[in-house]
């Protein structure tokens, strides 16, 4: 394992885009865990128009990570796309620091969410591009690895964003976020090298005759991550309150169990990176959505609180494989078109998210925390069945210009 990461941080670039990926666990980290209460303390926005407010800003997102990632790939300089996404998202957490007026807020951060939005997949899509221009063959250890610092900058941000508050205020969380994109532009501004080679004119046709809708081996890889992160999102959104009211856990337990998780998704991305040297991205996936499966059933049967910590293994498994693995599974899919793959699985993990949270709350109303559980397990489950009879091979290109 040693000799593939000294491999793999010999890469040019690599060692670079990994302290930036840190960082963006960092600094959206930061802020991420605070904003609910910001809104509804400081905004006086009720919680159901802080839901309004992330729900569409999201799709403002999707839309334009999907018309740069398509475009990405017939030449433009990632890098300049990259510094720009990563100044976006600075003058977007700037807002919160003057604009106090949530109508003028709303529209002010539709724009420059949206503008920021391209910046990690485009991040990943660099990141590909150098390891297949060093000929290092393991591309999904190699995305795995990059993944892994995202959720160890996502560990560590919330502890620096509660230091930040109690000392400042939330003026105090903004201003850390920004920073850390300022310092995010600032590296790839000064040593991020340029990808200035054009794509062919053939390549070009690919790229702009491509249609998600039009082509099942695509299509169905992304339903599935959709579906997978809509069934996480929801159980996210869920886990803490059926803890206290069904397990009748405490505060310090819902905590623990977030610990735990978050505590082993690293390693097991890393693992995830090393086996895939062996088995399929697919198979992986496969894997993934059984232990998925296995999870919720636990949950679903669970009555007692040691089970749901015990199950954070399983968990933590489920959320390495779609973490680490996802993106590799719809690159390899796609492999002459790093933007849009990128952006695609970016897009899978927004929609998953948007879903989940919309649904999450009004399905555990209805059903009671513990059932919803059961809508997790079922979506779980349809994916599983889906990979199985998912495409095994990249597109054909060729067959779609033709077809």
């Amino acid at each position: 394992m040693i000799k593939r990461l000294t491999a793999l941080f010999s890469i040019p670039s690599y060692g670079l885009l990994f302290i930036c990926m840190l960082l963006q666990g960092i600094g959206i980290s930061l802020s991420a865990p605070f904003l609910s209460i910001y809104f509804t303390e400081q905004l006086g926005v009720s919680i159901g128009m802080f839901g309004v407010f992330l729900a569409v800003t999201l799709i403002s997102g999707i839309w334009i990570s999907t018309l740069i990632g398509r475009r990405s790939d017939l030449g433009l300089n990632r890098k300049n796309i990259y510094l720009f996404s990563t100044l976006c998202s600075v003058l977007a957490y700037s807002g919160y620091l003057f604009i106090s007026d949530f109508t003028i807020l709303f529209i002010y951060m539709i724009v420059f969410t949206a503008l920021g939005a391209p910046g990690m997949p485009q991040l990943f899509a660099i990141a590909r591009e150098a390891v297949i221009k060093s000929n290092f063959t393991d591309h999904t250890f190699a995305n795995s690895t990059l993944r892994s610092a995202f959720s160890l900058g996502f560990i560590t941000g919330p502890l620096i964003g509660t230091l930040l508050i109690a000392a400042v205020g939330f003026k105090g969380i903004f201003l850390g976020t920004i920073g850390v994109f300022l310092l995010v532009a600032l590296l790839t501004f000064l040593f991020l090298k340029s990808n200035t080679e054009l794509k062919t004119r053939n390549s070009e046709v690919k790229a702009q005759s491509f249609r998600l809708v039009q082509n099942r081996n695509i299509l169905l890889p992304f339903l599935i991550l959709i579906f997978m992160y809509t069934a996480h999102w929801m159980s996210s959104l869920n886990t803490a309150l059926f803890i206290t009211n069904n397990l009748g856990g405490t505060t310090n337990d819902v905590g623990l169990v977030s610990s735990i998780c978050a505590a082993l998704e690293i390693p097991f991305m890393i693992i995830l990176g090393l086996l895939s040297a062996k088995y399929s991205n697919r198979i992986l996936m496969i894997c993934g959505a059984i232990l998925g499966g296995a999870y919720y059933f636990v949950i679903i049967i669970s009555d007692a609180m040691w089970q749901m910590l015990a199950a954070q293994i399983l968990l933590a498994v489920f959320v390495a494989v779609i973490s680490a693995i996802g993106i590799s599974y719809i690159q390899d899919l796609l492999p002459s078109m790093p933007g849009y793959a990128s952006t695609l699985y970016s897009n899978s993990s927004t929609i998953g998210r948007l879903i989940g949270s919309l649904v999450g709350g009004g399905l555990a109303s209805i059903v009671g925390y513990r059932y919803s559980f059961v809508f997790c397990f079922i979506l779980i489950f349809i994916s599983a069945i889906m990979l199985v009879i998912s495409g095994r091979h990249p597109v054909d290109e060729r067959q779609e210009l033709t077809g």
